[in-house]
């Protein structure tokens, strides 16, 4: 996913679709219910505890992470024993490649009590601000979870058909809220900034610097040769 997402990212290799389709795809996608690959790091989040865990390390993630909505996925993720043993994912804008729950893999008994088998997940890539090597993908599969993914998606969906910077610059954090009477905790995704996918662009190639991109700016428009 590492160098996929850097493709997105600087507008390379992206799909092939219209604002309008976007924002379609975007407000019908997995309401309810980036692929992975070498180089990326995955980001888990526990509602029970109110944690985020990510990579191997199993850190927090600190500093802002700007979200590429093109890398939205939507899926299926079977819990066994308190791990996922199974994962099925395919984007949002590709719905012709959705699994059905009757055809994923059995890979049952499931003891359903223990919150075992398959449910419906939602996930995003993204790349650190600060370090541009470090790219993120973070999916959940909990209600809660999800409709903080799709609180994101909504607010995107919004902005692009507005014709506005639609690429989030967000923190991962927490909030707490009640559930028949247990504490729990969902991630809130909160958004320091948007900015458009040339000011990202230009971020990459290191013609726009970090604090010119949270601030909104810009990229300078090339000249042409032949043109003072």
């Amino acid at each position: 996913m590492s160098s996929e997402l850097m493709k997105y990212v600087e507008n390379a290799n992206l799909p092939a679709m219209s604002d309008e389709q976007m924002a379609n795809a975007l407000q019908n996608a997995g309401g309810e219910a980036a692929p992975g690959g070498e180089g990326v790091q995955y980001l888990s989040f526990s509602g029970k505890s109110g944690t985020y865990q990510l990579g191997q390390n199993k850190e927090e993630p600190e500093g802002l992470f700007i979200v590429e909505p093109k890398s939205i996925v939507t899926g299926w993720i079977c819990w066994m024993k308190n791990r996922p043993v199974d994962r099925v994912e395919w984007s949002i804008y590709q719905t012709e490649k959705a699994i059905d729950e009757e055809d994923l893999d059995d890979h049952g008994p499931y003891r359903e009590a223990q919150g075992e088998g398959w449910f419906q997940s939602l996930g995003f890539g993204c790349i650190s601000l600060d370090d541009k090597e470090v790219q993120v993908k973070f999916s959940n599969n909990s209600k809660s979870g999800r409709n903080s993914i799709r609180a994101l998606m909504d607010e995107i969906r919004k902005r692009v058909l507005a014709g506005e910077p639609s690429m989030p610059i967000i923190e991962f954090d927490v909030e707490e809220f009640t559930a028949q009477d247990q504490r729990n905790y969902k991630p809130l995704l909160r958004v320091e900034a948007w900015v458009s996918r040339g000011a990202v662009a230009a971020w990459v190639d290191g013609s726009l610097d970090q604090d010119k991109l949270l601030a909104g700016e810009l990229p300078k428009k090339k000249k042409r040769n032949g043109k003072k």
